[in-house]
């Protein structure tokens, strides 16, 4: 029905960052005066909270204050824990970089464990009980072991493999050039063993012109991907060499290497050579259907703009706390891991179809992984130039560097395009975290552009003698605030773009309100 006067309509968001979805949305809001906002067109250093609110992406910090190599790229990072005999497990980060692998004992103090590793590879890391186990890309680095005494090549005569698992009391190692389409398991309980009575190996479609490039355990069962190029996922059931066997699951989903692949809640998620972004179960249920991708939102983004050919580079690492997984990957036309996409699945439990997207682009991250920093796990992400970031940092800064928000509906027609409107005024409903400037942008019929700022209101307040700060009293509080535009012009159709551009300042918008009016009405007569 034509706007017949002039009227405040809520906003919510109903949707992550979609690329597919094109640039407008007809909806229109309920007899409440609210709508929903299905898809965002842009959601820049953004996650979400549990309500769609949006919220500033957490900071960074460094791990080790000093480069461990100086503009040496950290290609790999593992939280070891070693139980031992006594009542305190011993814990181990074990950092990749340049041609070294160094360790500290969740100190900063990092030493050196092996050297002489290549610079290229990409490092894998699995334990079988108390005993590390290192694989490489590059087969020439023999399989490395360690158990807090002895760090050595691993025992025995294991195949040169780029990955390993444990499963069902075996070793299990793939990614071995000479024999591409092996699949390798130890002895029981003795992962130093390869050639004794309970070892073997699986050939997995040997002349499909693909090797196996990612194995995981789960549920029991052995899952085995196979690429970079055509593609198959295949699964080994059984409990020993007499009864192992192999079923082909699917093909035509091709994953370039082993840390394309990820748990996320009670599925595994997994990147293709080709960029999208899959799970076991969805799979399962629908095959290599397009609406079933994980990645369905922003499918036309990952086909048009990753360099493909970086993509045994691609990382990702889940930080189940947060119910987010990270993928480091490179956008085209560079030869770094630029953009994070972050994949927040909270929202599969809400019945929504799809995850919510944003992406992080502040730093490249060349490795992912999930640590135990101090009282809890933590993202910790390495960079290029010898540095180990711990994510999730409450400050709102990116190692001293601000970092850019920025948040852009589209375009809304408030389900009729054809009526000529007029922006009255626009509020918003934050959880306030301090006085800092917000910035808002509206586009007017994708041509016509206006910005204006408003203090989110965090003021802090006076207790007796005593001022209590925004971080403690005026921070975190719920508050409307109205950027008193009065008149923002006539449309069709309208964007409206949110962004917070300061150093250590933090964002977090529930909801949004628009004062819309048929266009030529005065505000006086509202």
């Amino acid at each position: 029905m034509p706007l017949q006067s002039s009227k405040w309509i809520t906003h919510r968001f109903g949707g992550g960052w979609a690329t597919d979805f094109g640039p407008t949305t007809y909806m229109s809001p309920d007899q409440g005066q609210t709508l929903i906002i299905p898809f965002l067109n842009d959601a820049r250093n953004t996650v979400y909270e549990f309500d769609g609110g949006i919220h500033k992406a957490p900071g960074t910090d460094n791990l080790n204050s000093s480069a461990l190599e100086a503009s040496a790229t950290v290609r790999g990072i593992f939280d070891y824990w070693r139980q031992g005999t006594t009542d305190s497990a011993s814990q181990r980060r074990i950092i990749h970089v340049g041609t070294t692998i160094k360790y500290d004992q969740a100190d900063g103090t990092f030493i050196d464990l092996f050297t002489g590793e290549s610079s290229t590879s990409i490092p894998q890391y699995s334990q079988f009980d108390d005993l590390l186990i290192i694989g490489s890309s590059v087969n020439a680095n023999v399989p490395k072991s360690w158990d807090l005494i002895t760090a050595q090549n691993l025992a025995g005569s294991p195949p040169a493999f780029g990955f390993s698992v444990a499963h069902r009391n075996h070793q299990f190692a793939a990614g071995v050039f000479a024999n591409p389409s092996r699949l390798y398991f130890s002895v029981p309980l003795d992962p130093e063993d390869w050639t004794g009575t309970g070892s073997g190996s699986i050939d997995i479609d040997p002349s499909d012109g693909d090797m196996i490039t990612g194995i995981i355990s789960h549920k029991n069962e052995l899952w085995v991907f196979k690429g970079p190029t055509k593609g198959s996922i295949h699964r080994i059931t059984g409990s020993a060499l007499a009864n192992w066997a192999r079923t082909p699951f699917i093909s035509g989903l091709p994953v370039a290497w082993i840390h394309s692949i990820f748990r996320f809640g009670s599925d595994i998620g997994f990147i293709t050579t080709n960029g999208s972004v899959h799970s076991l179960q969805a799979t399962a249920a629908f095959g290599d259907y397009n609406q079933a991708w994980l990645s369905y939102p922003i499918s036309k983004y990952l086909q048009e703009n990753l360099n493909n050919s970086r993509a045994r580079f691609f990382t990702s690492a889940t930080d189940p706390n947060r119910g987010q997984v990270w993928i480091g990957v490179t956008p085209s036309g560079q030869t770094t891991n630029t953009r994070t996409l972050i994949m927040d699945y909270r929202f599969l439990s809400q019945g929504e179809t799809h995850p919510r997207w944003s992406y992080w682009d502040a730093r490249a991250f060349a490795s992912m992984a999930l640590i135990r920093d101090v009282s809890r796990p933590r993202l910790m992400a390495g960079t290029y130039h010898g540095f180990v970031y711990k994510m999730d940092i409450t400050t709102r800064t990116e190692n001293g560097v601000a970092i850019n928000m920025n948040v852009l509906t589209p375009a809304l027609t408030y389900g009729e395009e054809w009526l000529l409107k007029n922006l009255n005024d626009v509020g918003m409903s934050l959880n306030a975290q301090n006085n800092n400037a917000v910035s808002l942008t509206w586009t007017r019929d994708g041509v016509q552009q206006s910005s204006i700022t408003v203090t989110q209101g965090a003021v802090g307040d006076v207790f007796d003698t005593g001022l209590f700060n925004t971080a403690v009293f005026g921070g975190a509080a719920f508050l409307p605030r109205f950027f008193g535009i009065e008149n923002g012009g006539d449309f069709r159709s309208i964007s409206y773009q949110f962004s917070d551009s300061t150093n250590e300042s933090d964002l977090e918008i529930h909801s949004f309100m628009a004062k819309i009016a048929p266009s030529g009405e005065s505000t006086e007569n509202s």
